[in-house]
């Protein structure tokens, strides 16, 4: 295990021997992270959460307690994983099958995950986007949209810090607003703004 400055390990948790912790890592109750698992600059696990072999971490990013961050999931910096969420791996899951393959999810940055969502794999969460808590999400979230529902739905967009939602068809230039800057620190603020720009000269 390596761990940069200021990195908190609690005594109940295990850190696999080869897993890479940033500066000011915080790791609570027990947690476990595997061998090859990387945690950025300020990650913040809760209890009882479990990150795989090979897992990244973005910088900043939060998983709360009981979540378990299975192999196959990519998670760029500020992210949001709320309280029980569950992801996936494996889309045709069978007990003793001689081989399988994982399925990869993503969640871009800043993304947020409320509490006991049920994540299916091989699907984006993009920048900034958020799922609303108890929601079944089966299919790309494009970003700064707002996923609510059982399959979960995008109805409504959502800015950079949550505290606005927009219609539909809001354009990127107004996702970034004055809440935002009063809300977000300053770090997570020009991330957005860096993505609102990225996805501009993609359109």
């Amino acid at each position: 295990m390596t761990t940069g400055q200021e990195a908190f390990v609690h005594p109940t948790a295990v850190i696999d021997e080869g897993a890479e912790l940033g500066s000011d890592v915080k790791v609570w109750h027990f947690c476990h992270v595997r061998s090859g698992a990387v945690l950025g600059d300020g990650v913040s696990l809760g209890r009882d959460v479990y990150v795989d072999d090979g897992v990244r971490i973005g910088r900043g990013s939060r998983v709360q307690n009981g979540v378990s961050v299975f192999a196959g999931l990519q998670v760029a910096p500020h992210c949001f994983i709320g309280p029980h969420a569950i992801f996936t791996n494996d889309q045709s899951p069978r007990a003793g099958k001689k081989s399988w393959t994982i399925v990869e999810t993503r969640m871009e940055t800043g993304s947020a995950i409320g509490a006991g969502a049920i994540i299916r794999c091989g699907i984006t969460l993009g920048s900034f986007a958020m799922v609303g808590a108890g929601a079944i999400v089966t299919k790309t979230v494009p970003p700064f949209h707002l996923a609510l529902g059982v399959p979960a739905e995008c109805r409504q967009m959502v800015c950079a810090c949550g505290e606005t939602f927009l219609p539909i068809a809001t354009t990127l230039a107004e996702v970034v607003r004055d809440c935002c800057k009063d809300h977000l620190q300053a770090e997570v603020y020009e991330a957005a703004l860096a993505e609102v720009a990225r996805l501009r000269e993609r359109a």
